[in-house]
């Protein structure tokens, strides 16, 4: 096996994640949003409980995990230059014009940082971020970057896709430092495609901009004509297939899959298109938290490394299907 080198190694050097302390259990949000709950239900889920936000400023989540991820790094905020948003949907403020980073560095005073956001891919925004600035490090335009999401679920749409639920979202906030120089949980490449016919796939119908203030009408879906299981992991694994080749490794040689909490079906699904064995890495996570959009990635990838054995490296994919319209894999030594 020989793994393709660059003349610039970068790294993730910290991760932290931050949910807030009231839980409510899966059944009782199926009971609070008028759905039944059944054991089949159950079963297709692999959940018992989510993390519920009851605060008024959901960008304070992704503070506290910013602040635990520079500590962990050994790092102030004036060494970070450039604060990335990965949220799914906006925090604060329900605007198109508001970005949660330009909070976040204002709140660590990290100054000589510009900041940008990345939104609509669904939980393959953290990839997309992480392609960004990795290729700013490897041109020598920046040394660190702080990425940065909070993920509240809007009131009334924890069940996506409430005529066929598909998973249950909880609450939470995650950040990761990236840096030039470092092999730890050294990045070898980032794949990322779309499909721009399914633009529409996830969505709210109602609401939005032309009744801001109706939250009745907000109902977040995944559109049943947009989006198909099967094909979305066909194409999910030849992406990953991409990433391994130009990373300079077999698919065979990767021994971690790295996938978002969407649901038990979805990992078992991604199992067998994959080729690989039955194990459920991940049941706890997908357990206690369900679904965090991006910040499954974080939570996954901590576990992985806080696993790790002293002087061994795995090989890991970290991919996401982005319910079929932003397809992302990136290859991590860990």
């Amino acid at each position: 096996m020989k793994i393709s080198g660059t003349s610039t190694p970068v790294g993730i050097v910290s991760t932290a994640y931050c949910l807030p302390p009231r839980k409510m259990f899966v059944r009782d949000v199926f009971k609070e949003e008028g759905l039944e709950f059944d054991l089949a239900i159950a079963n297709q889920m692999g959940m018992n409980h989510v993390h519920v936000f009851a605060g008024k400023w959901r960008s304070e989540l992704a503070l506290e995990a910013a602040k635990e991820c520079l500590f962990k790094a050994g790092l102030n905020a004036n060494e970070i230059d450039v604060v990335v948003d990965f949220s799914v949907l906006p925090q604060d403020y329900v605007v198109p014009s508001w970005c949660m980073s330009n909070k976040i560095q204002h709140e660590l005073g990290a100054g000589k940082a510009f900041n940008l956001g990345f939104g609509g891919g669904g939980t393959t925004n953290l990839l997309t971020a992480l392609k960004f600035v990795v290729s700013l490090i490897r041109t020598e335009k920046v040394n660190t970057a702080l990425l940065i999401s909070t993920d509240v679920a809007i009131p009334g749409n924890r069940v996506i896709n409430q005529d066929a639920p598909l998973t249950v979202l909880g609450d939470g906030a995650s950040a990761l430092i990236v840096s030039k120089d470092t092999r730890v949980c050294e990045i070898l490449n980032i794949e990322l495609w779309s499909d721009g016919r399914k633009n529409d796939v996830l969505c709210i119908p109602g609401g939005g901009l032309a009744h801001p203030d109706r939250l009745d009408l907000y109902r977040l879906r995944i559109g049943a004509g947009g989006y198909s299981e099967e094909s979305s992991l066909r194409n999910l694994k030849s992406v990953t297939e991409r990433a391994a080749e130009k990373a300079g490794i077999n698919l065979e040689d990767v021994t971690i899959f790295i996938n978002p909490n969407i649901s038990r079906k979805d990992r078992g699904k991604l199992l067998e298109t994959f080729g690989l064995s039955g194990d459920d890495l991940f049941v706890d996570n997908r357990r206690q938290y369900g679904h965090i959009q991006g910040t499954d990635f974080v939570i996954n990838l901590s576990q992985m490394i806080n696993e790790r054995s002293e002087g061994q490296h795995n090989l890991a994919a970290v991919c996401s299907h982005g319910w079929g319209f932003s397809y992302g894999a990136m290859i991590v030594r860990i």
